[in-house]
């Protein structure tokens, strides 16, 4: 889970070092740490042109066409990528009942009680908001999860984003043969599972319409929910601002194992997609992808 903000060996040996340097730092002092990444965010957005021409373009769907709208969404999209890495060097020094008393808005309160229902629950979400801030929540009231993560490079930047990520009370796996075998083990034993759902990682992936075009999203967490009979929780993120977040939480809904088992999993992708394409509608500034998306994941 989190932001594809990053990925090149060097931007990722850059924000290593910021994070080693600064993370004590902005988790003592988070006001600071906030400012500082705002303005960090700006830099990129200025300096990074084809990352930032491929981020507006990756909103343009979702913004109707307006390129000056999805040009806006993507230098806040920038800045919200910059504050989820200070969210995470704060997670260590935070009063988590408060921050969720004062900072964490939920919509679909209904549903929360099926994140904490006995069996399997597979949490699928989207590189939008902090996940883990919501996810401690869960972990305030007793329930641990396994969260599947996208590797990073350097290796050591994977196991230091690793290591303040399980701060939030989770285990965090790579999504891989062997991760993905520890996710299902998981499920099977009655555990918790989060992972995003909107880019195909491994390939095979599934085609489906998002924002009117067809893109391949991953089949993975769909066979998850099939083969253990999970529960599957739609949870999207929006941050308002710089601290607060709201947590949108969709009704939840079981893959079939019975019957056609292609046609089960493309309908609970699809059912997915449609939910994710009308959150990317109310605020496309939430998703942060650098990749040119829609060629990438093309299909069809």
């Amino acid at each position: 889970m989190g932001s594809t903000y990053l990925g090149r060996t060097f931007e990722g040996t850059l924000t290593l070092t910021a994070l080693k340097v600064g993370a004590p730092l902005a988790g003592r002092f988070p006001r600071l740490g906030y400012a500082l990444a705002r303005a960090a965010g700006w830099v990129m957005w200025t300096m990074r042109a084809n990352a930032r021409e491929r981020l507006a373009e990756n909103l343009l769907p979702a913004c109707d066409g307006d390129r000056e709208r999805a040009r806006e969404a993507s230098r806040q999209a920038f800045r919200n990528a910059a504050n989820y890495h200070v969210d995470l060097a704060t997670l260590a020094y935070r009063d988590h009942a408060s921050y969720e008393r004062e900072h964490l808005q939920v919509v679909g309160e209904e549903h929360v009680p099926a994140l904490f229902e006995p069996g399997p629950v597979l949490v699928v979400s989207a590189h939008t908001g902090n996940p883990e801030l919501a996810l401690v929540a869960v972990a305030q009231r007793g329930r641990r999860w396994v969260e599947m993560v996208e590797a990073l490079q350097p290796p050591a930047l994977g196991r230091e984003m690793a290591r303040l990520r399980e701060i939030a009370g989770g285990r965090v796996v790579e999504v891989d043969m062997g991760g993905t075998r520890e996710a299902l083990q998981e499920l099977r034993a009655g555990g918790m599972v989060a992972l995003l759902a909107d880019r195909d990682l491994a390939g095979g992936g599934i085609c489906t319409t998002l924002l009117g075009r067809r893109v391949r999203l991953p089949r993975g967490p769909w066979e998850l929910a099939r083969r253990s009979g999970a529960t599957v929780v739609p949870l999207f993120l929006s941050r308002r601002g710089t601290r607060d977040q709201t947590v949108w939480i969709e009704e939840p809904f079981t893959v079939p194992s019975e019957g056609d088992r292609e046609e089960a999993t493309r309908a609970a992708a699809q059912r997915w997609a449609d939910l994710f394409g009308a959150h990317l509608r109310r605020d496309p500034s939430q998703w942060t992808v650098l990749e040119a998306y829609w060629e990438v994941h093309a299909c069809g």
